[in-house]
């Protein structure tokens, strides 16, 4: 008869039980405690002995979990006894039965204890055998329980029993790192990626799928699912998953769009492979169809192989519960990063940037919907995901786009071309429309300057000049534009028209920097980039109102024109023209200062040679720019030009003349032949080749201080008497250039104190 039947069969002797008293029901509790203590005892120091000491002790776990459970049994059914008849016997002894029923709970919490204890051995030993199988998945669900039921030890804090409870926990840390560790193996041999570099200089990279580890493929594949399993459960898959994303982005996805890369899919003995081989040399890229085609064959056979595995999401919210495919995780990964790279590196360059090709284009369309349709099917993409076909169906907008985009780059690439290639347009006839030439006078026949002939013979007419080959090319793009967008839908040809706007204010910013050096050193460049901007300015002028009534209806009665920009145009040409006159005047004026020899030479001649010397290389200066524009500029830009450059080297020379304190008769015939160099050669830069209009007197009209120069060479040599012939009484030519305070300072200069001089100074007032 087991311990709860002799208490029970004691209880209900109620006679023994009067005369024995606490002894009956406390011997019984005491037996029952002594034989629970001494399973949960053993439970302990069997645990204790295996997971903290590393020991063998416990042989017989078995034995324990029979003795625990008879101790609980026993225990229930003492507590069904005391409820039934010793409480309704025992009213007047609350506190002694009190004292029993506490103490059958704290026997009862300890067995309760033991027991989980001994499950949570059973479950571990469960689970190092399903992992030496191969079992991830069974490994990793049962790891899981034992952490739920060390969680709950831990909560219950049963005295005695904390310190088995951490020894556990640390049990469970090294199990489950085991498992990462093995399933990592296991992943690593199922998943092996080969580089090579071949002797062409190509490079060629290989994805092995090992799936015949097991007897059968289909032991491989369900290995792989107790794999995949397990690493879900251990919060583990995400991990591996993003590396298998950024291995196929890297080696596969991004090189097969980004470069002629050929795939090759093949079928082994223990598996298949997948090898992708980019070209050593550079190459074209490969169609948008052919790079879709190859795309496929690598989803094809990784959804085959590896990726339509699904792991059992149980408790994912995202996911609902249901299992999820590795190929759904993937593409949670990468999804969008390779979405972004088929876009940008193959479906926007597949793009035409002509409507004649857009009928070409449709095969391309089809391709990526085809493409497209399997992702989703495979669970790459969701279902209701169809940007990367929405983006290759919508056509016009990618296609104005890239057409327009592809126009101002042309275009960026004509204004940055040399400047210093050009060509001459001049009227073939002297009131007739603007032809192009080349520099031999040879007429351009592809040229085609519609404005000059649609206008009369001489409204607008271009003066002859030389402007950028590359800028008459310019012209051309722009008329061939403004051509297209007559013939194109409403929103096309109103991009087309923006474009040509956005050509001529791209001139205005990339021309000035991309030749801002040889701006600044070559007279040649600045002349013919503000020949250019005039030439487009005149163009601008009248663009819009010239094809208004041939663009489409609807942007008719819209405003579209060109004329704020022509006066863009002309001003950065001016302004890069005046930057250039004011480096030549400031190099003139700084050759003049640095020969030093007008400051001197009043008093003493010997610095005449350094004065010729420098009023020489003046000359040089200017003769230098004289054939370099002569002919590169407009003839009444270039005179105007010229005299200003002249002139600020007259205002110059005249002023330091005029300041000086003493001249002596030497010093003053030297003045005079110095200056008569000056006055000698000057008029022949405002002679031009080939233009009969002009002639050595023109400098009279260009140059703002040439009669006050001349009259100052004829004061250097003129008497006191023809001083004041000259000045007739302020109104001689004297007067007319020099202030009478500069006649008086020459007069000084010239002349010693005499009272004849006294005389001529009263009459110069």
């Amino acid at each position: 008869m087991s311990l709860v039947a002799d208490v029970v069969a004691s209880i209900r002797n109620r006679g023994v039980r009067e005369k024995t008293g606490k002894l009956g029901v406390d011997g019984q509790l005491e037996e029952l405690v002594k034989k629970a203590e001494e399973a949960r005892v053993g439970v302990l120091q069997a645990l204790g002995s295996r997971y903290e000491k590393l020991t063998t002790a416990l042989h017989d776990t078995t034995h324990l979990h029979e003795r625990v459970s008879a101790a609980l049994q026993d225990l229930s059914n003492l507590h069904e006894s005391i409820e039934q008849e010793v409480v309704y016997g025992v009213k007047g002894s609350v506190g002694e039965v009190g004292g029993v029923v506490r103490q059958w709970r704290e026997v009862l919490g300890g067995l309760e204890a033991a027991k989980t204890l001994l499950e949570i051995h059973t479950l571990l030993d469960e689970a190092h055998s399903a992992q030496l199988n191969h079992r991830f998945l069974t490994t990793a669900k049962n790891l899981a329980k034992v952490e739920k039921l060390l969680q709950e030890s831990k909560e219950s804090e049963v005295e005695g029993e904390l310190d088995i409870v951490t020894i556990l926990q640390e049990e469970l840390i090294v199990r489950r790192t085991q498992l990462v560790y093995t399933i990592g193996e296991v992943w690593g041999d199922t998943v092996k990626w080969n580089e090579e570099h071949l002797g062409d200089g190509s490079r060629s990279v290989t994805m092995l799928i090992h799936l015949t580890s097991r007897k059968s493929s289909e032991d491989g594949l369900e290995e792989l699912r107790q794999m995949l399993g397990a690493l879900y459960l251990l919060g583990e898959l995400q991990r591996r998953v993003s590396g298998l994303g950024k291995n196929l982005m890297k080696h596969f996805f991004r090189t097969i769009i980004t470069s002629d890369a050929e795939v090759k899919v093949t079928e082994r003995s223990d598996g298949y492979a997948i090898q992708v081989t980019q070209p050593g040399s550079t190459v074209p890229k490969s169609y948008a169809t052919t790079v879709l085609v190859r795309l496929q064959q690598v989803f094809l056979m990784l959804h085959k192989t590896l990726l339509c595995i699904k792991v059992h999401a149980d408790g994912n919210a995202s996911t609902g519960g249901e299992d999820i495919s590795l190929m759904q995780l993937l593409g949670k990964e990468i999804g969008q990063e390779f979405k972004e790279v088929l876009i940008k590196d193959c479906l926007a360059e597949a793009v035409p940037y002509s409507r004649a090709q857009l009928d070409d284009y449709e095969e391309v369309k089809n391709a990526t919907e085809d493409f497209q349709q399997l992702l989703n099917k495979n669970g790459f993409y969701d279902a209701k995901d169809k940007s990367v076909i929405e983006y290759a169906a919508n056509v016009d907008v990618v296609f104005s786009n890239k057409a327009c985009a592809h126009i101002l780059e042309r275009a960026r690439e004509l204004m940055k071309r040399p400047v210093h290639v050009t060509v001459c347009i001049t009227p073939l006839e002297p009131d007739g429309p603007l032809v192009i030439q080349d520099e031999t006078g040879r007429k351009l026949e592809k040229s085609t300057l519609r404005l000059e002939k649609l206008l009369a013979a001489k409204t607008f007419n271009l003066p002859k000049c030389q402007i950028s080959a590359s800028v008459c090319e310019l012209v051309e793009l722009i008329y061939e534009t403004m051509e297209e967008a007559c013939t194109s839908s409403p929103q096309y040809a109103g991009r087309l028209f923006y474009t040509v706007r956005n050509i001529l204010t791209l001139y205005c910013h990339v021309v000035p920097t991309a030749h801002a050096h040889e701006l600044a050193t070559l007279p040649q460049q600045a002349a013919v980039v503000h020949n250019n901007s005039m030439y487009l300015a005149h163009h601008a002028l009248l663009l819009g109102h010239q094809y208004k009534q041939r663009l489409p209806q609807a942007l008719r009665d819209k405003t579209l024109t060109a004329v704020d920009l022509a006066q863009q145009l002309r001003k950065m040409g001016t302004s890069t023209f005046l930057k250039a006159m004011q480096g030549h005047r400031t190099a003139l004026i700084d050759t003049l200062r640095e020969s030093a020899g007008l400051d001197t030479i009043g008093c003493d001649i010997s610095g005449l040679s350094k004065a010729q010397q420098g009023m020489r290389q003046v000359l040089h200066q200017l003769q230098l720019l004289h054939r370099v524009w002569q002919n590169v500029l407009p003839h009444t830009v270039y005179t105007k030009a010229m005299g200003t450059l002249v002139g600020s080297v007259l205002e110059e020379v005249v002023t330091r003349v005029v300041s000086l304190e003493d001249i002596s008769a030497d010093a003053a015939l030297a003045l005079i032949n110095l200056l008569n160099l000056l006055k000698d050669n000057v008029p022949a830069l405002f002679q031009v080749e080939g233009e009969t209009r002009t002639n050595p007197g023109d400098v009279v009209r260009h140059v703002r201080l040439w009669g006050k120069f001349c009259e100052l060479i004829i004061i250097l040599g003129a008497s006191l008497r023809d001083i004041l012939d000259r000045w007739a009484e302020g109104k001689g030519p004297l007067a007319h250039e020099f202030t009478s305070d500069e006649a008086k300072q020459l007069i000084r200069a010239l002349f010693q104190n005499t009272d004849r001089r006294a005389q001529v100074l009263a009459r110069i007032k």
